[in-house]
Parts: structure tokens; sequence; C-alpha cells
């Protein structure tokens, strides 16, 4: 070649195999591309044609990608401001938050000591930026990160990438668990998502009577409730944060079913209330979900509207505490009968009482 290459073809069939030799003089060519740019560099760049070829596939968001875009237009219309905090943590931040730092990664060259551990929760970022907003006297501080967290592992392999997922986290000062409850089911129906809440399982770092865990089986998908005091007042926080955690690399992977419409009963509807007094220990979703399934087909809608504690039973997990129920039940074909509605309202007390409920008079 006039570029100083040795070359020989070798054909099998109608394959023709062409081996090169780089000569000894040449070190800059290390890779096939060096070669690639050689030849067109002397068979001229103007000689290579104008138009792009175009492709047979056009292009288009994968289907996890659609779904992300519409996650946060979701959540930006609950009232939520994005932040993007630095996912590189100082040694102590996530002991701070209630997480363990024993198996974090940390950065073997970091740029500054402050940044050399890789976080496992996107808790601690937004946890800052509450305190930083409440120090300048900022108001409504509700904010929402969508990003990359590296959780521990007890095992490394050397020359492995270190295992990440994708995260959703929201979170609002001054608010309770109700606000992260409502931000769930807002997020579970317009995006097709389901878990089953678990409270007798809290995720570190959550208070402990006012969270859940959110389940499919043994499966962790993420958690919903209020910070631990103890690591709000850590972060100098002197108030509530209610706060939503989600794994998205599960979530957004999952098509959600059709929505279908539903006929609409030109019937009556019959409503009625009931309370219980349950221990504090019991979580409200167990004897929430024993109602559903002794109303019977009828019932249409079910709400927790009420809950009453004693201020001496916070710290008592054998206390009981109040909760009352409305329930609306409503036929396609008839109108329910007093008797209908009475047994229905007879099974629901009879089923709460079978879990451990008692039944109050309102």
């Amino acid at each position: 070649m006039k570029i100083g290459f040795v070359t020989k073809a070798t054909s099998t069939g109608k394959v023709v195999t062409l081996k090169i030799a780089v000569p000894s003089w040449r070190p800059d060519c290390e890779t096939e591309i060096d070669l690639v740019e050689e030849v067109a560099r002397h068979f001229g760049y103007q000689n290579l044609g104008k138009v792009v070829p175009k492709s047979t596939m056009h292009g288009r968001l994968s289907p996890m990608q659609q779904r992300r875009r519409e996650l946060r237009e979701v959540v930006v219309g609950l009232g939520v401001s994005e932040a993007m905090p630095n996912p590189f943590l100082a040694p102590g931040d996530l002991s701070k938050t209630g997480l363990s730092e024993d198996l974090a990664i940390r950065l073997a060259n970091p740029l500054v000591f402050e940044e050399s551990v890789l976080r496992t929760s996107l808790r601690p970022g937004l946890l800052k930026a509450i305190n930083y907003n409440l120090s300048h006297r900022n108001a409504d501080i509700a904010l929402f990160e969508i990003g990359h967290v590296y959780p521990a592992r007890t095992e490394v392999v050397a020359g492995e990438l270190p295992d990440e997922f994708e995260s959703l986290c929201i979170v609002a000062a001054g608010a309770t668990s109700e606000l992260a409850m409502n931000w769930w089911s807002q997020l579970s129906t317009t995006m097709g998502f389901g878990a089953q809440l678990d409270q007798k399982s809290v995720e570190s770092g959550y208070h402990p009577t006012r969270s859940a865990s959110l389940r499919r089986g043994k499966q962790l998908l993420g958690s919903v409730g209020e910070i631990d005091p103890v690591v709000l007042a850590k972060h100098g926080i002197n108030v509530s944060v209610a706060c939503l955690e989600l794994n998205l690399s599960v979530l957004l992977t999952e098509i959600p079913k059709v929505s279908t419409a539903k006929s609409v009963s030109r019937f009556p509807r019959s409503d009625f209330d009931l309370a219980f007094s349950l221990k504090v220990s019991e979580p409200a979703s167990s004897l929430t979900k024993v109602l559903r399934q002794a109303a019977g087909s009828e019932l249409v809608d079910l709400v927790l509207f009420d809950v009453y504690r004693s201020p001496d039973s916070v710290q008592d997990a054998s206390a009981l505490r109040s909760l009352t129920f409305r329930f609306q039940l409503q036929a396609k074909d008839r109108t329910l009968t007093d008797a209908e509605v009475s047994a229905a309202r007879q099974r629901c007390i009879d089923a709460a009482t079978k879990l451990g409920a008692q039944f109050r008079t309102i």
C-alpha cells in the first residue's frame, strides 16, 4: 500500500479476508478504526458523500424511558420540585440518615474527602436540601429526585461493577405520613404500581410506628412514611418530614394493565360508618383488608376517615386506638334493601372481631 502497510488477501468461496500488517514506524495505528481513518484520509473525505444513509429503524423512546417521563410529570403534578443533589457523600452522612455505612462503596481517588462515598439511598442528599432551605426560611419545601443508588453488598469481586438501581425519593418538610400515603396512592393509581404495605418491617431511618415497607412477597420495592425524629435532629431539622421511596428499576419495567371502562350503576348508594378499637401494634391495613373481604361485591368504596389515639398510648404498643371507616355499597342491577345492608354491616363487624378489633358504637 502507498502508506506502508502490508496486505495479504485470502478467499474462501465468496468471502474475502484481508490481513494487514502495521509497519513498525506507525505506532499511532493501534486499532481497526485507525486504519479506517487512514484509508478515508487518502481516499478523500470529500469523496465519501454528504448524505447520511437512512436507517430502517426510526428513533424512539424505550418503554421504560416513556414511563419515566410519565412518572416525572405525575410527581411534578403533585406540587413537588425536582432536586439534583450530589451522588457522592461524605463519610458519616449515611450513618446520620440511619443507614449502615460498613459495606458502602468508597472511591479510591475522590476529588475531595467529603465526596468519597457512593450513596445507597437518595434520602441523605434530600435531607441536606431540606436543612438548607429551612435555614434560609423557605416555606412549602417539597422535593423529589430520580437517580441511581448503589446498594452495599457483602461480597465484592475484583473487576466487577458495583450494583446499582434507579430510585425515586419524594420528601416534604412539615408533612406527615398521611401525605406520603397520598403520594403512593396517586402513583399506584396513575402508573399502575402495585405493592403491599408492611408495617411490621420498617426500613432503617424511618419512624418506627408511622412508616411501612412496600413489598411484593419478599421483594422490597420501597418505603413510605415519616423520617425518624432522631435522624431529623442529626440533620438540624425541627419539623416532621414525609418521605416516599420506590425502586424504579423494577416498577418502570412493568407494563401496567390497560384501563377499562366500568359500568355506572343507576341505583342509589347505601352508606354506613363503623368504628373499631384496635391495638396500636396492629396495622390498620390488616383491618382494612378484612373489612373489604367481608363487605362483599357490592362494596364500591371503603375509607378510613378518622383515627384517634390517646396521648398516653404513643409509647404503649398494647394500647388501643380508634379507627372509623365509611362504607359505600351499591349494586349494579337493583336497589339494596335494608336487610342486605344490615347483613353486610354485620359481616364486617364479625370479621373485625375475629381479627381482634372491638366494635364501638358511634
